[in-house]
């Protein structure tokens, strides 16, 4: 590659491209990387001598002293000066020439760079512009639907600068790109609804959009201008050029743009909430430059688009929102009048699963398992808890491709492609587990997704044919949007609170249940000790008689026939008292018949 002298990028490293140390710029301007302290320039790009004049005896690298003109430091010197905590961007006069020149800090570095200054030749046509650009943001703001939004954007974006092509690219979660607005200059579309691989855009290039949201490279075939040395004298390193204007692109990207037949383009970052969200894309057949104010326009187009997304996100979110509130609410008051809550969960499935768009539902708290809709059966929704429990850190997980991070899920992908999983207790594995199942979507991408090398060449050639090419994605489900996310939480709670309110009700029960029986105990233990009582007085008397009786005997024993009869008497007596005795115990303990004869 010819952007670096000491890397080298193949299929094998090629998403981790140093693209913030390429080592050249594009030839529309020149730069020059300065020493902050000493505002000595230590490298330059080689063709500062094609837009100001220098002597034939100049050095590689420039100096001030080169261009022969001592107020160019002078202007200068207020800029250098600062923090530079933003991008300044001011004019700059160099030979009697003047210079829109743009100055950020890198890597402990000043990096100028500059560009012939076009001034405003056609004031009615800037009039114009500003007038347009007013009417777009009064119209795109009355606009409902994003597609809307898109096709406005983009007709807008094209009559402004003329080009071929123009269109609004959103990513995915996974970072793959669909086209959902288009304009040409024929009218013909081309790539709406078409997707692109995350590939296309890696990691670094997404990172280097959100630093630098506007981007436009003049002529895809010009030859690009090295910066001399390559190696910064004092760092070692080469320029580090995340932020720069001019900065040559990798020549991948510049591959996979002959690819498809483009000479120019120009990017916009649509930043939504800090985050990139998408691009707009303008392509154009012959090579093109875009003047500043047209390049600021578009920045601020995008910035308008992006805001205006915010405002339509938030609006639908806060209108769904409120309305799975509402429905939360109605079924927490209906499952608390239950008395059964699994049956109730049963009746209510439809509802509870509307909250989410999930398809099944598993809670398992304080010891059961209560599930409705469609789930996986209880050993795999055991194992899918041990799983979260072990693994997932965060109190509510969510994937529309569990099987990518959990393998065993592979088994249950047609019921649970999906899961929103929202912890109640990690220690006692009690979870609020909702499911979405696979869905089988057929995605149209702009030619095969999967980049290639040329047999004998180590250059890469990304999708050379843009043709599209279908591919059928399988094992996702739908998306979790924030608002199912939230409402999941809320509906934890609520069926918390619905568990822990039947628990109450069942304690109370049984402690009146209890309270009846002590009391119960306590009448009849009452009722004992009364008879206790007359029962003792009853056996006391007999047994008198019979020691009385037995005392007779001995003093006069010749008085036992008539004795004996007597004490029959008494015995009988003492029979008809146990037996009262017996049936008491009976009834009071409510033993069955005659075991209380065993009592001792």
């Amino acid at each position: 590659m010819l952007n670096y002298q000491h890397h080298r990028v193949d299929l094998s490293n090629c998403d981790n491209e140093p693209i913030h140390h390429i080592g050249r710029i594009q030839s529309h301007g020149f730069l020059l990387i300065i020493n902050p302290d000493s505002f000595e320039v230590e490298q330059s790009s080689a063709n500062v001598g094609e837009f100001v004049i220098l002597p034939a005896q100049s050095t590689e690298v420039f100096s001030w002293e080169n261009v022969h003109d001592e107020k160019v430091l002078e202007q200068l010197r207020p800029y250098l000066a600062k923090e530079l905590k933003e991008p300044e961007v001011f004019l700059l006069e160099i030979q009697q020439r003047k210079f829109l020149s743009f100055l950020h800090r890198a890597d402990g570095k000043l990096v100028l760079e500059c560009e012939p200054y076009v001034p405003i030749s056609d004031e009615q046509k800037h009039l114009d512009i500003s007038l347009g650009l007013i009417r777009f943001t009064k119209e795109l703001e009355q606009l409902a639907t994003l597609p809307e939004k898109a096709d406005l954007t983009v007709r807008f974006v094209q009559k402004l600068l003329d080009y071929d092509h123009v269109m609004v690219y959103r990513f995915d979660e996974d970072w793959h790109g669909d086209v959902i607005g288009e304009h040409t200059r024929s009218g013909r579309q081309v790539y709406l609804h078409h997707h692109f691989p995350a590939s296309d855009i890696p990691a670094q290039a997404r990172q280097l959009l959100v630093e630098k949201p506007i981007r436009q490279i003049a002529n895809v075939g010009a030859e690009a201008v090295n910066i001399r040395p390559y190696l910064n004298p004092d760092t070692g390193q080469p320029a580090f050029l995340l932020r720069s204007e001019l900065r040559n692109p990798s020549e991948i990207h510049l591959e996979y743009l002959h690819n498809m037949g483009v000479q120019a383009s120009l990017s916009v970052s649509l930043v939504v909430k800090g985050k990139l969200w998408g691009i707009i894309a303008c392509h154009h057949k012959s090579p093109t430059w875009i003047d500043y104010w047209k390049r600021q326009t578009c920045l601020h187009i995008a910035q308008v688009f992006s805001s205006s997304i915010i405002a339509m996100e938030e609006h639908r979110d806060l209108q769904e929102l409120a309305e799975l509130r509402k429905r939360e609410k109605s079924l927490a008051k209906q499952l608390m009048k239950s008395e059964h809550l699994y049956d109730e969960l049963q009746k209510q499935s439809g509802v509870l699963l509307k909250l989410t768009g999930a398809t099944g539902m598993a809670l398992r708290l304080g010891g059961k398992l209560y599930l409705a809709g469609t789930t996986p059966d209880s050993q795999e929704l055991n194992d899918l808890v041990s799983w979260l429990r072990a693994n997932v850190k965060k109190p509510q997980f969510q994937t529309r491709e569990l099987s990518r991070v959990y393998p065993a899920a592979e088994a249950i992908r047609a019921v649970a492609s999906g899961l929103l999983a929202t912890e109640i207790s990690k220690r006692d594995k009690e979870y609020l587990l909702f499911f979405k199942p696979e869905i089988s979507e057929k995605r149209i991408w702009a030619g095969n997704p999967d980049k290639s090398m040329k047999q004998g060449q180590f250059h890469i050639h990304p999708r050379e044919s843009v043709v599209h090419w279908a591919e059928q994605i399988r094992g996702k489900s739908l998306p979790w949007s924030l608002n199912e996310q939230d409402i999941a939480q809320t509906a934890v709670k609520s069926l918390i609170s619905v568990v822990l309110s039947l628990q109450k009700s069942d304690l109370l029960a049984l402690n009146n249940k209890l309270q009846q029986t002590s009391e119960q105990l306590q009448s009849k233990n009452d009722r004992l000790e009364d008879s206790t009582q007359i029962i003792a007085h009853n056996l006391r008397s007999p047994l008198s008689n019979m020691q009385g009786l037995a005392q007779m005997y001995v003093d006069e024993p010749e008085l036992g026939g008539q004795l004996m009869g007597m004490m029959g008497t008494v015995i009988q007596n003492m029979k008809t008292t146990l037996d009262e005795l017996n049936m008491i115990l009976e009834s009071e303990l409510k033993l069955p018949v005659g075991e209380a004869e065993n009592l001792p």
